[in-house]
């Protein structure tokens, strides 16, 4: 960046009016205050520091050593690849760097600031882990206990396995068997948000057995949130302000639900810079949060074991070193601790949590054996927050930065795309039910050996009716067998006027089971129901002729739009 100064006197005042703008805000920060005051001091030295790029961002205590990750944050504002980004790095408990770059609001021309408050999606489940950590050190939650002991009327219910195997543990594992699940309401739309107790009597159900393999769920992440509703005798968004943000001294961290008003809030964007209106999720405890780079910052000195004056040790050091240990003894295959992503990452332990959802990008990235954590924010989709983190930790670390460059540009090329060619085990007719909260569907899958995928409904005499294919090619995933059809079924629930049904099978033998999944076309909503299919002789009428080779019966009673246009699924 260049400036342009007359004489010494400008910059000495521009200096010093900088630097009481500065304290003031720390200060502030520590009493959780927001004030005018450092806002004018800053920007009074704006005005005498003349000819200042107007493309920097808000800064605090930048290091020289940043300036290349500097240079490539502005360069994508100037790209419009991002509308904004904010971020906080720590080292060794000291917040070394702190800004924010671009606009918060494009159309309002707002610039985001250190202050601009960012959604941080998924990023809030180390939240929701700490404050469940809190109640199990006041022995009011037993991790080892069925998750449903603490649920009141809304248990759990297990179509694969035990229900009282689902223990709270295994919820923040994400071991647990409970589904994919996610639900949106956004401002201004006609859908209402029920009663979290509701959600949990319609879609609190296990898919798979407990302990059986990994599945990240918000649902479970909900579940929780209710568990502490429960224990603590209070709300969720009230007991988090109250035992996490403010021991901590997090003065801009807010579970809204709500379009905030009076806060300064970046607005969220899709990747073609349109606007994106605020939402409320039915998984407050798995995505709901706002914050601030510096609060997140601040967060992470509780799990780094680095507080500063001020905060208070919420949990003891032997809880904070299981969220980042602990696993599900039976499920070999999962990284994912009590809350915190962890592993390794171009040659460092690290641990994590990110977030991603529509108009917004966050990530929490701490490599304890370094001191170092970085917060990063970012209220778009083009840029991956995570790469911004990438860079930080290259410019502190030398053999991160070769590890880095020598890994391929955007990560490892996707394969080609193939013919689907199903396992032995998948090959052949299967008919069972798709079991919603509102009753059962019952339904014929088709596998053909020659990669041939057809869905139909059945009515009430067993015959099918129209046949649904596949809209993008099934593909095995760690063992589950995945489709997308057109809407199939529907609940009563559901809004949207065109959705997708995708399925996730686990092949045990002569059963197929896993979720039925109910997506929206503009992806508000995936809403999880249980399957379970059979294999069956020859075609559902039992008439010798194959049912693949059959002319459809017509649509299937009550299936919904089953010509609904596919354009923009993928």
């Amino acid at each position: 960046m260049k400036y342009q100064t007359n004489g010494l006197r400008p910059v000495l005042l521009a200096c010093l009016l900088g630097a009481a703008a500065f304290l003031v805000i720390r200060r502030r920060r520590r009493e959780g205050k927001l004030a005018h005051l450092p806002i004018i001091l800053m920007t009074t030295a704006i005005l005498i520091f003349l000819g200042a790029d107007a493309r920097a961002g808000h800064s605090a205590g930048r290091p020289d050593s940043f300036s290349e990750v500097r240079e490539r944050i502005v360069r994508l504002i100037e790209e419009k690849k991002v509308p904004s980004l904010s971020l906080a790095v720590i080292k060794n408990g000291e917040i070394i760097w702190e800004e924010a770059f671009g606009l918060a609001d494009l159309e309002k021309k707002v610039q985001a600031t250190p202050e601009t408050l960012y959604p941080i999606a998924s990023a809030t489940k180390p939240f929701t882990a700490t404050g469940l950590m809190i109640l199990v050190e006041r022995g009011l939650v037993d991790l080892d206990k069925p998750a449903s002991a603490y649920l009141g009327n809304a248990q759990l219910r297990a179509f694969e396995g035990d229900a009282s195997r689902a223990t709270v543990r295994r919820i923040l594992h994400h071991t647990s068997g409970l589904p994919m699940y996610w639900n949106f309401y956004y401002a201004g739309a006609s859908r209402e948000r029920p009663p979290l107790a509701t959600t949990l009597q319609r879609y609190g159900i296990l898919v798979s057995k407990p302990g059986e393999s990994y599945n990240y769920s918000n649902l479970g992440y909900a579940v929780l949130e209710h568990l502490i509703e429960q224990v603590a005798g209070k709300p969720y968004a009230e007991f988090l302000a109250d035992e996490v943000f403010k021991p901590l001294t997090l003065g801009h961290t807010a579970v809204l639900t709500a379009p905030p008003e009076g806060f300064g809030v970046a607005t969220k964007y899709t990747s073609a810079l349109a606007p994106i209106p605020f939402c409320d999720h039915d998984t407050r405890g798995a995505s709901s949060m706002y914050a601030t780079a510096y609060d997140l910052a601040l967060f992470s000195l509780l799990h780094l074991g680095r507080m500063r004056p001020g905060q208070k040790a919420i949990l003891k050091p032997e809880s904070i070193a299981a969220m980042q240990k602990s696993r599900d003894p039976d499920v070999r295959d999962s990284s994912y601790a009590l809350g915190w992503e962890t592993g390794s990452r171009f040659g460092y332990p690290i641990i994590t949590h990110g977030g991603g959802m529509d108009g917004c990008r966050a990530h929490l990235a701490m490599i304890p054996s370094e001191g170092l954590a970085a917060a990063v924010l970012i209220n778009g989709e083009n840029v991956s927050s995570i790469q911004v983190c990438d860079w930080i930790f290259a410019a502190f670390l030398p053999d991160y930065a070769r590890n880095l460059e020598a890994a391929p540009a955007g990560g490892s090329p996707p394969p080609p795309p193939q013919a689907f060619r199903p396992p032995a085990g998948l090959i052949g007719d299967w008919q069972g039910a798709i079991k919603t909260y509102e009753g059962e569907i019952r339904v014929h899958l088709l596998v053909a050996d020659d990669g041939r995928v057809e869905l139909a409904r059945l009515d009430r005499q067993g015959r099918p009716g129209e046949r649904l294919t596949p809209l993008k090619p099934p593909n095995l995933n760690r063992g589950i067998f995945v489709v997308h059809f057109p809407q199939a079924f529907a609940t009563s629930d559901l809004s949207a006027a065109n959705h997708r049904t995708v399925l996730g099978l686990k092949i045990r033998g002569d059963r197929l089971t896993g979720e039925a999944n109910t997506v929206a076309s503009d992806m508000s909503y995936c809403l999880p129901s249980y399957i379970e299919m059979k294999r069956v002789d020859g075609s559902p009428e039992k008439t010798g002729a194959p049912w693949s080779k059959r002319r459809p019966s017509g649509r299937a009673r009550g299936s919904g739009s089953l010509g609904i246009t596919t354009e923009g699924i993928t």
